[in-house]
Protein backbone atom coordinates (compact mmCIF):
# COMPACT_ATOMS: atom_id res chain seq x y z
CA UNK A 1 0.00 0.00 0.00
CA UNK A 2 1.08 3.52 -0.71
CA UNK A 3 1.76 5.70 2.24
CA UNK A 4 0.17 9.07 2.21
CA UNK A 5 2.80 11.77 2.19
CA UNK A 6 1.51 15.27 2.68
CA UNK A 7 3.77 17.97 1.33
CA UNK A 8 2.98 21.64 1.88
CA UNK A 9 4.44 24.33 -0.33
CA UNK A 10 4.39 27.75 1.23
CA UNK A 11 4.79 31.02 -0.49
CA UNK A 12 7.77 33.13 0.28
CA UNK A 13 10.24 30.24 0.32
CA UNK A 14 13.86 30.86 -0.37
CA UNK A 15 15.45 29.34 -3.50
CA UNK A 16 17.10 26.69 -1.33
CA UNK A 17 13.77 25.76 0.26
CA UNK A 18 12.08 25.54 -3.12
CA UNK A 19 14.72 23.10 -4.35
CA UNK A 20 14.17 20.91 -1.28
CA UNK A 21 10.40 20.79 -1.90
CA UNK A 22 10.90 19.76 -5.57
CA UNK A 23 13.28 16.98 -4.49
CA UNK A 24 10.61 15.69 -2.09
CA UNK A 25 8.04 15.56 -4.90
CA UNK A 26 10.42 13.55 -7.07
CA UNK A 27 10.95 11.08 -4.23
CA UNK A 28 7.17 10.66 -3.82
CA UNK A 29 6.58 9.70 -7.45
CA UNK A 30 9.52 7.28 -7.36
CA UNK A 31 8.03 5.54 -4.30
CA UNK A 32 4.65 5.26 -6.04
CA UNK A 33 6.24 3.51 -9.00
CA UNK A 34 8.06 1.02 -6.76
CA UNK A 35 4.89 0.17 -4.80
CA UNK A 36 3.05 -1.08 -7.93
CA UNK A 37 3.19 -4.88 -7.54
CA UNK A 38 2.02 -7.97 -9.39
CA UNK A 39 -1.53 -7.33 -8.28
CA UNK A 40 -1.75 -4.09 -10.20
CA UNK A 41 -4.11 -4.01 -13.19
CA UNK A 42 -2.27 -3.12 -16.43
CA UNK A 43 -3.73 -0.70 -18.91
CA UNK A 44 -5.14 -2.61 -21.93
CA UNK A 45 -3.43 -2.01 -25.24
CA UNK A 46 -4.51 -2.41 -28.89
CA UNK A 47 -2.02 -4.79 -30.54
CA UNK A 48 -3.09 -3.75 -34.10
CA UNK A 49 -2.02 -0.19 -33.36
CA UNK A 50 0.99 -0.86 -31.19
CA UNK A 51 4.24 -1.32 -33.12
CA UNK A 52 5.87 -4.73 -33.22
CA UNK A 53 8.78 -5.17 -30.77
CA UNK A 54 11.09 -5.77 -33.70
CA UNK A 55 9.63 -3.05 -35.88
CA UNK A 56 10.99 0.45 -35.94
CA UNK A 57 8.81 3.08 -34.26
CA UNK A 58 10.10 5.76 -36.60
CA UNK A 59 7.24 7.03 -38.80
CA UNK A 60 7.75 6.43 -42.52
CA UNK A 61 5.83 9.48 -43.66
CA UNK A 62 3.62 11.67 -41.54
CA UNK A 63 0.57 13.47 -42.90
CA UNK A 64 2.39 16.77 -42.66
CA UNK A 65 5.40 15.63 -44.72
CA UNK A 66 5.64 16.94 -48.29
CA UNK A 67 6.94 14.46 -50.92
CA UNK A 68 9.90 15.53 -52.99
CA UNK A 69 9.00 16.87 -56.43
CA UNK A 70 9.44 14.59 -59.47
CA UNK A 71 12.43 15.51 -61.62
CA UNK A 72 14.44 13.97 -64.44
CA UNK A 73 16.62 12.17 -61.89
CA UNK A 74 13.60 10.50 -60.22
CA UNK A 75 13.43 6.72 -60.86
CA UNK A 76 10.83 5.71 -63.47
CA UNK A 77 8.07 3.21 -62.70
CA UNK A 78 7.30 1.00 -65.72
CA UNK A 79 4.13 -1.11 -65.69
CA UNK A 80 3.83 -3.64 -68.52
CA UNK A 81 0.49 -5.25 -69.40
CA UNK A 82 0.37 -9.07 -69.14
CA UNK A 83 -0.81 -9.36 -72.77
CA UNK A 84 -0.24 -7.15 -75.84
CA UNK A 85 -2.76 -4.36 -76.21
CA UNK A 86 -4.54 -4.46 -79.60
CA UNK A 87 -3.95 -1.38 -81.72
CA UNK A 88 -5.90 -0.11 -84.68
CA UNK A 89 -4.66 0.10 -88.22
CA UNK A 90 -3.08 3.46 -88.95
CA UNK A 91 -4.20 4.65 -92.41
CA UNK A 92 -2.15 7.01 -94.58
CA UNK A 93 -2.54 10.76 -94.61
CA UNK A 94 -5.98 11.73 -95.86
CA UNK A 95 -6.10 15.44 -96.63
CA UNK A 96 -9.39 16.11 -98.40
CA UNK A 97 -10.60 12.52 -98.03
CA UNK A 98 -13.75 11.84 -95.96
CA UNK A 99 -14.09 9.09 -93.39
CA UNK A 100 -14.76 5.56 -94.56
CA UNK A 101 -18.43 5.26 -95.54
CA UNK A 102 -18.68 1.66 -94.35
CA UNK A 103 -16.27 0.72 -91.55
CA UNK A 104 -15.69 -2.52 -89.63
CA UNK A 105 -14.49 -1.86 -86.07
CA UNK A 106 -14.55 -5.46 -84.79
CA UNK A 107 -12.98 -7.77 -85.79
CA UNK A 108 -10.01 -5.75 -87.00
CA UNK A 109 -6.92 -6.73 -89.03
CA UNK A 110 -5.11 -9.79 -87.71
CA UNK A 111 -8.08 -11.08 -85.71
CA UNK A 112 -8.55 -14.78 -85.03
CA UNK A 113 -12.25 -15.56 -84.59
CA UNK A 114 -14.49 -18.44 -83.58
CA UNK A 115 -18.09 -19.03 -84.58
CA UNK A 116 -20.21 -16.95 -84.48
CA UNK A 117 -18.16 -13.89 -85.42
CA UNK A 118 -19.26 -10.83 -83.42
CA UNK A 119 -19.26 -7.79 -85.71
CA UNK A 120 -19.39 -4.09 -84.86
CA UNK A 121 -19.12 -1.20 -87.28
CA UNK A 122 -20.47 2.07 -88.61
CA UNK A 123 -21.76 3.10 -91.99
CA UNK A 124 -24.60 3.91 -94.30
CA UNK A 125 -27.05 5.07 -95.29
CA UNK A 126 -28.38 1.90 -96.89
CA UNK A 127 -31.65 0.70 -98.37
CA UNK A 128 -34.25 -0.28 -95.72
CA UNK A 129 -31.68 0.75 -93.12
CA UNK A 130 -29.87 -2.58 -93.28
CA UNK A 131 -26.47 -3.83 -94.43
CA UNK A 132 -25.45 -7.24 -95.77
CA UNK A 133 -22.78 -9.42 -94.12
CA UNK A 134 -20.84 -12.00 -96.12
CA UNK A 135 -18.01 -14.38 -95.24
CA UNK A 136 -15.76 -15.94 -97.91
CA UNK A 137 -13.30 -18.80 -97.31
CA UNK A 138 -9.72 -19.11 -98.49
CA UNK A 139 -10.87 -20.95 -101.61
CA UNK A 140 -13.36 -18.21 -102.50
CA UNK A 141 -16.49 -20.11 -101.41
CA UNK A 142 -19.32 -18.21 -99.77
CA UNK A 143 -19.45 -19.57 -96.20
CA UNK A 144 -22.14 -17.39 -94.66
CA UNK A 145 -24.50 -14.57 -95.60
CA UNK A 146 -26.98 -12.48 -93.63
CA UNK A 147 -28.26 -8.99 -92.81
CA UNK A 148 -28.25 -6.61 -89.88
CA UNK A 149 -29.76 -3.17 -89.28
CA UNK A 150 -28.29 0.29 -88.81
CA UNK A 151 -29.03 1.98 -85.49
CA UNK A 152 -30.05 5.27 -87.10
CA UNK A 153 -32.93 7.20 -88.61
CA UNK A 154 -33.82 6.16 -92.18
CA UNK A 155 -31.47 7.70 -94.70
CA UNK A 156 -28.76 8.33 -92.09
CA UNK A 157 -25.55 6.44 -91.21
CA UNK A 158 -25.30 4.65 -87.90
CA UNK A 159 -23.75 1.86 -85.87
CA UNK A 160 -24.46 -1.76 -86.70
CA UNK A 161 -23.96 -5.03 -84.83
CA UNK A 162 -24.23 -8.57 -86.15
CA UNK A 163 -23.22 -12.22 -85.90
CA UNK A 164 -21.85 -14.42 -88.67
CA UNK A 165 -21.81 -18.17 -87.95
CA UNK A 166 -19.48 -20.44 -89.88
CA UNK A 167 -18.30 -24.03 -90.22
CA UNK A 168 -14.87 -25.07 -91.46
CA UNK A 169 -13.16 -28.41 -91.93
CA UNK A 170 -9.75 -26.88 -91.17
CA UNK A 171 -8.30 -26.08 -87.77
CA UNK A 172 -7.51 -22.57 -89.05
CA UNK A 173 -8.55 -20.93 -92.31
CA UNK A 174 -7.97 -17.52 -93.87
CA UNK A 175 -11.24 -15.76 -94.70
CA UNK A 176 -12.64 -12.41 -95.81
CA UNK A 177 -15.49 -10.68 -94.02
CA UNK A 178 -17.52 -8.26 -96.18
CA UNK A 179 -20.08 -5.61 -95.31
CA UNK A 180 -22.25 -4.16 -98.10
CA UNK A 181 -24.68 -1.26 -98.33
CA UNK A 182 -27.22 -0.63 -101.10
CA UNK A 183 -28.72 2.41 -102.79
CA UNK A 184 -32.18 3.58 -101.76
CA UNK A 185 -33.50 4.28 -105.25
CA UNK A 186 -32.88 1.05 -107.16
CA UNK A 187 -31.19 -1.24 -104.62
CA UNK A 188 -27.86 -1.45 -106.47
CA UNK A 189 -24.62 -2.07 -104.58
CA UNK A 190 -23.58 1.26 -103.08
CA UNK A 191 -20.53 0.54 -100.94
CA UNK A 192 -18.51 -2.45 -99.81
CA UNK A 193 -15.60 -3.00 -97.44
CA UNK A 194 -13.63 -6.18 -96.66
CA UNK A 195 -11.74 -7.34 -93.56
CA UNK A 196 -9.36 -10.35 -93.64
CA UNK A 197 -9.68 -12.64 -90.60
CA UNK A 198 -8.54 -16.11 -89.53
CA UNK A 199 -11.26 -18.65 -88.74
CA UNK A 200 -10.59 -21.02 -85.81
CA UNK A 201 -12.57 -24.20 -85.22
CA UNK A 202 -11.08 -24.51 -81.70
CA UNK A 203 -8.90 -22.49 -79.37
CA UNK A 204 -9.06 -19.00 -77.97
CA UNK A 205 -10.03 -16.08 -80.22
CA UNK A 206 -7.91 -12.97 -80.53
CA UNK A 207 -9.91 -9.91 -81.51
CA UNK A 208 -8.13 -6.76 -82.71
CA UNK A 209 -9.83 -3.38 -83.05
CA UNK A 210 -9.87 -1.29 -86.22
CA UNK A 211 -9.91 2.51 -86.43
CA UNK A 212 -12.43 4.53 -88.40
CA UNK A 213 -9.95 5.78 -90.96
CA UNK A 214 -10.26 7.64 -94.27
CA UNK A 215 -12.23 6.41 -97.24
CA UNK A 216 -10.17 4.05 -99.41
CA UNK A 217 -11.84 5.17 -102.64
CA UNK A 218 -13.27 8.68 -102.93
CA UNK A 219 -15.10 9.85 -106.08
CA UNK A 220 -14.91 13.62 -106.57
CA UNK A 221 -16.46 13.72 -110.02
CA UNK A 222 -19.27 13.10 -110.83
CA UNK A 223 -20.97 14.32 -107.66
CA UNK A 224 -23.76 12.29 -106.07
CA UNK A 225 -27.29 13.13 -107.31
CA UNK A 226 -26.17 15.72 -109.92
CA UNK A 227 -26.81 16.14 -113.65
CA UNK A 228 -24.09 14.99 -116.04
CA UNK A 229 -24.13 15.87 -119.76
CA UNK A 230 -22.73 13.31 -122.19
CA UNK A 231 -21.58 11.73 -124.22
CA UNK A 232 -18.30 11.75 -122.23
CA UNK A 233 -18.21 11.10 -118.50
CA UNK A 234 -15.32 12.69 -116.58
CA UNK A 235 -14.25 10.62 -113.56
CA UNK A 236 -11.88 11.96 -110.89
CA UNK A 237 -11.04 10.68 -107.44
CA UNK A 238 -8.48 9.62 -104.84
CA UNK A 239 -7.59 6.24 -103.36
CA UNK A 240 -5.05 4.32 -101.29
CA UNK A 241 -4.66 0.64 -102.14
CA UNK A 242 -3.30 -2.49 -100.50
CA UNK A 243 -1.76 -3.83 -103.71
CA UNK A 244 -0.25 -2.40 -106.88
CA UNK A 245 -3.25 -3.15 -109.08
CA UNK A 246 -5.37 -0.83 -111.24
CA UNK A 247 -8.83 0.22 -110.13
CA UNK A 248 -11.86 -1.18 -111.92
CA UNK A 249 -14.49 1.29 -113.15
CA UNK A 250 -18.04 0.47 -114.30
CA UNK A 251 -21.20 2.35 -115.24
CA UNK A 252 -24.52 0.61 -114.56
CA UNK A 253 -28.12 1.36 -115.48
CA UNK A 254 -30.99 1.15 -113.03
CA UNK A 255 -31.35 -2.62 -113.61
CA UNK A 256 -27.72 -3.29 -112.76
CA UNK A 257 -26.56 -3.89 -116.34
CA UNK A 258 -22.97 -2.80 -117.05
CA UNK A 259 -23.07 -0.39 -120.00
CA UNK A 260 -19.40 0.71 -119.87
CA UNK A 261 -16.25 -0.38 -118.04
CA UNK A 262 -12.59 0.61 -117.82
CA UNK A 263 -9.44 0.42 -115.70
CA UNK A 264 -7.36 3.23 -114.22
CA UNK A 265 -4.09 3.32 -112.27
CA UNK A 266 -3.70 5.31 -109.06
CA UNK A 267 -0.96 7.93 -109.18
CA UNK A 268 0.55 7.42 -105.71
CA UNK A 269 4.14 7.61 -104.38
CA UNK A 270 3.94 4.04 -103.02
CA UNK A 271 1.52 1.21 -102.35
CA UNK A 272 -0.61 2.14 -99.36
CA UNK A 273 -0.09 5.88 -99.87
CA UNK A 274 -2.86 8.22 -100.93
CA UNK A 275 -2.96 8.95 -104.66
CA UNK A 276 -5.30 10.28 -107.34
CA UNK A 277 -6.90 8.86 -110.46
CA UNK A 278 -8.62 10.37 -113.49
CA UNK A 279 -10.19 9.00 -116.67
CA UNK A 280 -12.83 9.69 -119.30
CA UNK A 281 -15.57 7.24 -120.32
CA UNK A 282 -17.71 7.66 -123.42
CA UNK A 283 -21.37 6.68 -123.01
CA UNK A 284 -23.36 5.90 -126.16
CA UNK A 285 -26.83 6.54 -124.73
CA UNK A 286 -29.68 8.26 -126.55
CA UNK A 287 -31.97 9.08 -123.58
CA UNK A 288 -31.74 10.63 -120.14
CA UNK A 289 -31.69 8.18 -117.23
CA UNK A 290 -30.30 7.42 -113.81
CA UNK A 291 -26.87 5.78 -113.82
CA UNK A 292 -24.49 4.56 -111.12
CA UNK A 293 -20.72 4.86 -111.38
CA UNK A 294 -18.80 2.23 -109.41
CA UNK A 295 -15.05 2.24 -108.69
CA UNK A 296 -13.58 -0.83 -107.02
CA UNK A 297 -10.29 -2.16 -105.66
CA UNK A 298 -9.15 -5.57 -106.80
CA UNK A 299 -7.52 -8.23 -104.65
CA UNK A 300 -4.97 -10.85 -105.68
CA UNK A 301 -6.70 -13.55 -103.60
CA UNK A 302 -9.85 -15.54 -104.33
CA UNK A 303 -12.02 -12.52 -103.49
CA UNK A 304 -11.54 -10.39 -106.59
CA UNK A 305 -13.23 -7.19 -105.29
CA UNK A 306 -12.28 -6.04 -101.77
CA UNK A 307 -13.55 -2.46 -101.78
CA UNK A 308 -16.31 -0.72 -103.73
CA UNK A 309 -17.46 2.90 -103.85
CA UNK A 310 -20.11 4.44 -106.08
CA UNK A 311 -22.18 7.54 -106.86
CA UNK A 312 -25.54 7.92 -108.57
CA UNK A 313 -26.17 10.66 -111.17
CA UNK A 314 -28.70 11.76 -113.80
CA UNK A 315 -27.27 11.35 -117.28
CA UNK A 316 -28.30 13.73 -120.08
CA UNK A 317 -27.15 12.84 -123.68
Amino acid sequence: MLRKVRIHLHAGLTPAGTAMRLAALSLFFALAACQAGPGSTPTPSNSRLDPSPTASTEPLLSVTDTPAPISQSSPAVVIEPPVPIPTGTLPPASVGVPQEELAIFLPGPGSQVISPIQIQGYGGPSRDNRVELRLYGEDGRLISRGYTFLYSYPGRPGLYYGQVPFESSSLAELAWLQVRSYGDRFGLLKHMTTMPVTLLTSGNPRIERNLHGPEKITIYQPVEETNVRGPKLQVKGAAWLDEDLPLGVEVLDLRGNVIASAEVAVDAPAVGALGTFELEIELALNRSQWLRLGVYERGSGPVDVIHYASVQFWYIP
